[in-house]
């Protein structure tokens, strides 16, 4: 169930990074639309320790592919125009991911052949697949994902308001019913076409890089 040590601590230092940089950039977008509550509560930094959640940690050190850092609070009564700044703020997230999976890309055309059969190739192809697994699986528009609330962005404020309150009656519980499913179904489900829908586009991003395209995690 386990990995080998070296593989694990790789794994947890590329999730930690990636999390870390994710949360902070939520912090750093709220501050500048006009709330600093996670700037009072230091998370405006990419200190991993402010960010830690001990579930989502136990998750990363466990047999799990993936874990979480703890959400940045925000107060939407200080946003400057809510409605376009909460999706902003949440957009921030998945955007953080996505520009460090470009910079790993950048990285890996570079010298993925000088290293390569080494733990820094092993790290490359980690924050790449990791980094479009965070921003792409986010982007999901179920809560408390931040994908839930980037889409009222393209709804008219009638249809927002009732979206935003059928996800919070739903909660988290679609959100596991996804995962179970995912995890139970031998064939694609939701997660795995949603990675599949998204391709199109990344695809000629990782061409672009010489990146092999088994590297994208859909």
């Amino acid at each position: 169930m386990f990995e080998n040590i070296p593989a694990l601590l790789l794994r947890f230092f590329v999730l930690i990074v990636s999390l870390s940089f994710h949360e902070a950039c939520h912090a750093w977008a709220a501050w500048r639309l006009g709330d600093d509550t996670a700037k009072r509560m230091g998370r405006l930094s990419l200190n991993p320790l402010v960010h830690l959640d001990p579930l989502g940690t136990l998750m990363i050190l466990g047999a799990m592919p993936i874990g979480w850092a703890k959400p940045v609070p925000v107060d939407a009564r200080n946003i400057r125009n809510p409605r376009t700044g909460m999706p902003l703020v949440a957009f921030a997230g998945p955007m953080s991911n996505l520009i460090l999976a470009f910079f790993f890309c950048s990285l890996y055309s570079l010298f993925a052949e000088r290293v390569l059969d080494s733990g820094w190739y092993a790290m490359l192809v980690l924050f790449i697949r990791i980094n479009f697994s965070l921003a792409i699986f986010n982007l999901l528009p179920i809560a408390p994902l931040d994908g839930s609330k980037i889409v009222t962005a393209f709804m008219s404020d009638n249809w927002a308001d009732r979206y935003e309150a059928a996800i919070s009656r739903a909660g988290i519980f679609p959100l596991l019913l996804i995962v179970a499913f995912e995890a139970l179904y031998p064939g694609p489900g939701i997660i795995g076409y949603w990675f599949h829908f998204w391709r199109p586009l990344v695809g000629p991003i990782l061409d672009l890089f010489h990146v092999p395209a088994f590297l994208y995690p859909g």
